[in-house]
C-alpha cells in the first residue's frame, strides 16, 4: 500500500523551508562579517542577538513536531502557524538583510534595524500566544502568558529606550532566556536508542521532553 503523506507533513514541510531560510541567512551574514570583521568591526550586541536568533528558530522547528497529533487541521492555525514561522524569518532578516554590499556593512547597522527587530519580536510573541491558544494550553502553566508577556514588553520598551545600553541588557536577558531554552529541549536523561520521545510546547518557546516511549 503506498503511503500518503499526513496534514501535519504537508503543512510542516513549508514551515520547515521558511525556517531553514531563516537559518541559512543567519549563518550566511554571519559569515560575510566574520569575513569583512578588518574593514567593519564585529558589534558584539549584533553578535548575541544573532546567536539567541539561532536558537529560537532551531529549537521552534524541533517543538514544531508537537503538531502531529493534530488530526483536524483549520485554515486559521495553518495561517496562524504560517505568519508565525514568517515573523521569525523576519527576524534573520533585521539583523542580516540581504544583498547587503560590503559598503552598506557598518558597527551601526544593528541600530539602524532596531525598530524593524524588537518590533517583530513583539509579533513573535503574540502570535505564539495565539497558537498556544489554538491549541488549548494557554494557561498551562499558568505563569506561560505572564512569561511571553514580559518579553513582548522588553522589546517594546527597546523601541523607546534607544540607547546601545539597554540593547546590551537586552542581550544578557537573551543570554539568560536561550540558556533556559536549551536546558529545556534537552533528552530525558536515561532514554533508550529507539525511544520514541513524547515533545510538549507550552508555548512553542518552552520545548520540554516529558516521557519516553519504546519505538514501534
Amino acid at each position: 500500500m503506498q503511503n500518503q503523506m499526513s496534514s501535519f507533513e504537508f503543512i510542516s514541510i513549508l514551515i520547515s523551508i521558511i525556517i531553514g531560510l531563516g537559518v541559512t541567512n543567519l549563518l550566511a551574514g554571519t559569515g560575510r562579517a566574520f569575513y569583512r570583521r578588518k574593514q567593519n568591526p564585529i558589534d558584539e550586541i549584533h553578535i548575541v542577538f544573532t546567536a539567541a536568533t539561532l536558537l529560537v528558530l532551531v529549537l521552534n522547528w524541533w517543538v514544531m513536531f508537537s503538531w502531529n497529533t493534530e488530526v483536524n487541521w483549520s485554515f486559521d492555525e495553518f495561517l496562524v502557524l504560517i505568519v508565525w514561522t514568517i515573523s521569525l524569518y523576519m527576524l534573520t532578516i533585521f539583523l542580516y538583510p540581504p544583498d547587503l554590499s560590503e559598503a552598506e556593512e557598518h558597527r551601526d547597522r544593528f541600530q539602524r534595524n532596531r525598530t524593524g527587530y524588537y518590533s517583530t519580536f513583539i509579533a513573535v510573541c503574540l502570535l505564539d500566544v495565539a497558537q498556544t491558544g489554538i491549541r488549548g494550553d494557554l494557561f498551562h502553566p499558568v505563569w506561560y502568558v505572564p512569561f511571553v508577556g514580559q518579553y513582548a514588553v522588553l522589546a517594546g520598551s527597546g523601541l523607546v529606550v534607544r540607547r546601545r545600553g539597554y540593547d546590551r541588557f537586552l542581550c544578557v536577558v537573551s543570554t539568560n532566556y536561550c540558556v533556559g531554552l536549551v536546558a529545556r529541549g534537552k533528552k530525558i536523561p536515561g532514554g533508550q536508542r529507539g525511544d520514541r520521545l513524547e515533545i510538549v510546547t507550552t508555548p512553542a518557546y518552552f520545548p520540554r521532553v516529558v516521557a519516553a516511549h519504546p519505538g514501534p
